[in-house]
Parts: structure tokens; sequence; C-alpha cells
């Protein structure tokens, strides 16, 4: 027994000193930040966030910082999400914050200052980083913050534009102008998306058998009606109209009835997200030319069954998305498309993306009964007929050298 004690006092006081010692190595110096953001002003960031140290590879970080941003109709959301690394800390906090759509760039990354200094506070907490920190008191009271707003356009946020752009050489002349409309509403049960695009595309080319006119006008509108039955199960109405001169479409009218279900809870999805949707769609469609199918004009009724999975962590990201579709008068008209994306960090500097994108096609109905020409096919006047399409990329980098990045140098 008496030896099992003065094992024990032995241990303590060999392992207590080392325990301080790491601590006061931890309180001793700056904590170190990784920022994982895909739209973010880092080097704004860096200037203005100045009592830490910024390093490249998270595998160096005290504290690794995700951020992330979504519409909500009004503005943008953005999630800050603070995860402490052991044996630093094993903290880990969330902000959130709205920009609205009247916020300049410049009030938005402000903003966004603000809750990064707020939410990094209690991780630099005994740290020789509290040394450079000072608090000071807005003494401009804002108001909304404690009242309800009033809003007389009911949370709708509208947005219109326009432009055009020309090239000339001294063969071709093409011009193209576009002009759309936007109009969305979002709140917590109800979601309203309203979309209208118009595009003139001409183009006009000097060949060997004479000038040629080239006509690829296209414009659409879509709607959009969505309401959160449950916490993973929502319903909606899709609503489309368009016409395409390249698709062989003089007018496409469509109603889609929608069901969604959520595998993960919706507040999730900026980390991860499993959604399955079911639509089913009536359309008619009146075509530009007679059709393969020898058809001028006919009703149609498509069904579409897809999925996305998506993780955003920080070994990086995966989204693999399945979408299958088919006409019910004739299930061999059908496509299917595979739609995956992946980028991981192998190890500390070392990352791989990869994309992909293959789709099977089986559901031209609208192609023209009569050859595309060599003129046609080269200048992109129709759409070709084809049983598949295939995109893929891939690429690989490797960051080496110095682990901080505190430094911003505006010059040049």
């Amino acid at each position: 027994m008496k030896n099992y004690v003065l094992v024990s006092i032995l241990l303590t006081a060999i392992f207590l000193p080392l325990t301080s010692l790491a601590q006061n190595t931890q309180q001793s110096r700056i904590p170190n930040v990784y920022v994982d953001c895909n739209r973010c002003p880092v080097s704004y960031i860096r200037t203005n966030v100045d009592f830490v140290n910024y390093v490249r590879d998270q595998a160096d970080a005290d504290i690794y910082l995700r951020i992330t941003d979504a519409s909500t109709g009004s503005g943008s959301q953005f999630i800050l999400d603070f995860r402490g690394i052991s044996p630093f800390s094993t903290r880990r906090d969330t902000l959130v914050f709205e920009s609205p759509n009247t916020a300049t760039s410049d009030e938005e990354r402000a903003e966004l200052v603000r809750n990064i200094r707020i939410g990094l506070i209690p991780f630099i907490t005994g740290t020789v980083a509290m040394e450079s920190i000072d608090i000071v008191r807005n003494t401009i009271v804002d108001d909304s913050i404690t009242e309800v707003p009033d809003d007389p356009w009911n949370q709708w946020i509208f947005e219109a534009d326009l432009q055009t752009s020309f090239d000339m050489e001294d063969t071709e002349f093409n011009y193209e102008i576009e002009s759309g409309f936007n109009a969305e509403r979002i709140t917590e049960k109800w979601k309203y998306d309203i979309r209208m695009e118009y595009e003139v595309d001409r183009t006009k080319i000097d060949l060997s058998s004479g000038t040629r006119k080239v006509n690829r006008d296209s414009w659409y509108a879509n709607s959009f009606i969505g309401y959160s039955l449950r916490d993973h199960i929502s319903i909606g109405l899709f609503t489309r109209a368009n016409a395409s001169k390249t698709q062989n479409i003089l007018i496409n009218l469509e109603a889609s009835p929608a069901i969604e279900y959520s595998v993960f809870d919706y507040p999730e999805f900026q980390e991860r997200r499993w959604v399955f949707q079911y639509r089913i769609t009536p359309k008619y469609r009146n075509y530009d030319r007679t059709t393969v199918y020898l058809k001028d004009s006919e009703f149609l009724l498509q069904q579409v069954l897809s999925q996305e999975l998506r993780f955003d962590q920080p070994w990086g990201r995966i989204d693999v998305g399945i979408s299958a579709t088919s006409y019910l008068h004739d299930l061999s008209l059908n496509s299917l498309e595979f739609d995956p994306s992946l980028s991981i960090r192998i190890t500390r500097g070392l990352f791989v993306n990869l994309y992909g994108n293959y789709r099977i096609i089986n559901d031209q109905i609208s192609l023209p009964a009569e050859d595309i020409t060599d003129t046609e096919r080269l200048l992109g006047e129709r759409q070709q007929a084809t049983t598949y399409e295939l995109r893929f990329s891939f690429g690989i980098s490797y960051t080496f050298g110095s682990i901080y990045s505190n430094i911003v140098n505006p010059r040049f």
C-alpha cells in the first residue's frame, strides 16, 4: 500500500507540472484559426480580425471556423460554426445573422467581421490574444432589434435586370439581349418563387453559300409555391411556360405537383442533407417543326423522381444527385441523370476535387423529323440527337510552405 501511495505521488509530481506547462503554453501563444468559406472576403477578415493567427491548413488550427450562407428571400443568412480543436479546446459554438438585400457589400462584410469577433472571444479567453481585445458599446440603438418592423411589402422581394452584348468581325455579327424578373417570398411555412427570362440571341455570318442568319431566341416563366407540412415533409407546385427555337418548341406549358421528404432535419441542410422529391407533370407542347414522332402538338404526362445526398464537413464535401424521368404514356421514353461531386482533403495541403455528370437520354421527343444539316450542327441552330451526355473533371492541388497567412498586402 505504501508503495502504491509513493508511486501515485511520484506520477503526480511528474505530470502535474507537465499539464500546467501545456496549459501555460496554450495561454502564452496566439490561437491559430482556419477559415473555411467559399464566398467570404478572406483578406478583409484577416485585416480586421487581427488578434488571432490564420493558417492555410486546418491541421495546424486551434480553431476551425466554417462560414456558410443561404438565401432567405429578404437577403442572406450567414451561419458561423466555431469548433475548438483539442487539446486547445473542445468548445463548439454557432452564430447566425441575416444580411438584407438592401445592404451593400461593405455593410455585409462589416457585419460578418463583427460576428466573427464575437464568436472567437470564448475560444481565446485566457490566452494572450485577450490583450488585444477591447469592448466598445455601440451607442446607436437599433429599435428593429426589439420591435417587429412594419413591412409594407409583406416579405416579398423583387428584382429586375436587363443586359445586352454584341460581337462583330468582318464575316460575323452577333448580339444578345437578356431581360429577367424575379419575385420571392420566404416564411417559416411558405415559400414563393417566380422567375421570368427572355433572351434574344441572333447571329449573322457570311458563308461560302451566302449570308446565314441564326435565331437562338428563348424565354421561360417559372413559378413555385411550397408549404412545410412537418419537420421532414413538404409539398409544392411547380409551373413552367417556355419556348426555344433551338429545341424546336414554340410553346411548352406544364404544372407539377411535388412532394419532398428530408431524411435529416431541414435546419441541418448547411452541413448535411438527404432529400427525396417526386413530381408528376402534365404538359402541353406545340412544336415549331413536325417531330420525329410526327407530332405538331401534344399533351404529355411526365414523372420525375430525384434525390440529393450532400455532406459539408471539415474534411471536405460530397454531393450525389440522381434523377430519373419518364413519360407515362410510354415508359421507354425516359432519362437517367447521375451527378456526383467530391472535394476532399487527403492530408496536410493535399486536396482532390472530382466532378461528373452522366445522363442516359431516351426522351428527345421534340427533335424535328428532318435530318439536321452540317451547317445547323456547326452553328448550334438545332438540338442534336444523342443517347447520352458525359462530363467529367478531376483536379488535384498541393500547397506547402509557411503555415501562416496573416499578412495582407494590397499592392499591385
